[in-house]
């Protein structure tokens, strides 16, 4: 009989990598009961929580024998209590958070493109390994459930710092251009200073602003950093600048797109308006902080009267991280 997995949490990640799961010999089924597997991946540590230890909490539904596997962005802290309290229910805990090498590649969530920093306790690793290796290219375990979350983060704080940069170089290379002669800037290009900075660079040139990456994964894996700064009363000023441009271009309806969609920011209103952009949105969101009127009609971000609220519904915490 196929091993049987359940999923809880983002419908868009399990949309990608249930064909390579159905490959490898698992089958999915919507009841948690009875499942072999319970895969979760959530983009705030609220849902997270609520989702295992809420009123209705998956725990109380689990198989005596299920193996859990987290694949979320988390803190270090968050990560470790999680695995604690699944484990000392009785369960398999396996925590694997999802790493993303070029975020910006068309098929992001390909297998190939995937790596994982895993653990879990008294042999979970090696009962869950098939399931790790249906959905990883890399599976590397490492000695606690903090450890595997914050080397994630290292990788989320370097990876977003790049593509940034890639980013406001070109915004300023394209607009310093405008003002020179062809002459002046003749045979100079923005060179990539790094494999990230390359990809960024690449996906703009080619206009690839859709990928199955998105700007809402990687404003939960920043602000997963952010709350773990935030833990140790440390403040990390270029991720919280990246954060906010992510912030930005999810405002103005760039949520699903791909990270590459940064470089619309720089750009102007008729490319943002090519590719579903909505500058207004940001207009009413920010009017408070310019001391400037919104338009009482305009509704911003969808439904959400303002920033704080998005922000705290996409990720469970508004946009001011560091308060000391």
């Amino acid at each position: 009989m196929m091993p049987a997995y359940a999923f809880r949490g983002n419908d868009h990640v399990i949309s990608c990598v249930e064909g390579r799961l159905a490959e490898a010999g698992f089958s999915r089924q919507e009841d948690v009961e009875g499942a072999d597997y319970l895969l979760t991946y959530c983009t705030t540590m609220t849902e997270a929580e609520d989702l295992y230890f809420g009123e209705d909490g998956l725990l109380g539904l689990l198989a005596e024998d299920a193996i859990v596997l987290d694949l979320s962005p988390t803190t270090p802290n968050f990560a470790a209590e999680m695995n604690a309290v699944v484990t000392v229910s009785g369960f398999k805990m396996v925590t694997a958070p999802l790493v993303v090498k070029d975020k910006v590649a068309a098929d992001a969530l390909a297998r190939e493109n995937l790596r994982t920093f895993c653990f879990g306790e008294d042999g979970s690793v090696q009962a869950a390994r098939s399931c790790l290796e249906a959905l990883y290219a890399e599976v590397e375990e490492v000695a606690s459930a903090g450890a595997a979350q914050l080397a994630r983060s290292a990788i989320t704080i370097q990876d977003s710092a790049q593509m940034v940069s890639a980013v406001e170089s070109l915004a300023l290379f394209k607009s310093a251009r405008s003002g020179m002669s062809i002459a002046d800037t003749s045979g100079v290009e923005v060179e990539a200073c790094s494999p990230e900075a390359q990809a960024m660079l690449d996906a703009v040139a080619q206009k690839r602003f859709n990928g199955t990456y998105t700007v809402e994964m990687m404003m939960s894996e920043l602000s997963s950093v952010l709350m773990a700064a935030d833990d140790h009363e440390l403040i990390l000023p270029q991720v919280e600048s990246a954060f906010h441009l992510l912030e930005l271009l999810a405002v103005i309806g760039g949520a699903e797109k791909s990270p590459a969609a940064l470089s619309l920011v720089y750009g102007s209103d008729r490319d943002g308006d090519a590719y579903g952009l909505d500058w207004s949105r940001a207009d009413a969101l920010y009017a408070d902080r310019s001391g400037a009127s919104a338009d009482e009609d305009d509704e911003g971000y969808d439904s959400f009267e303002d920033e704080d609220e998005y922000l705290d519904d996409m990720f469970g915490t508004s946009s001011g991280y560091s308060s000391n």
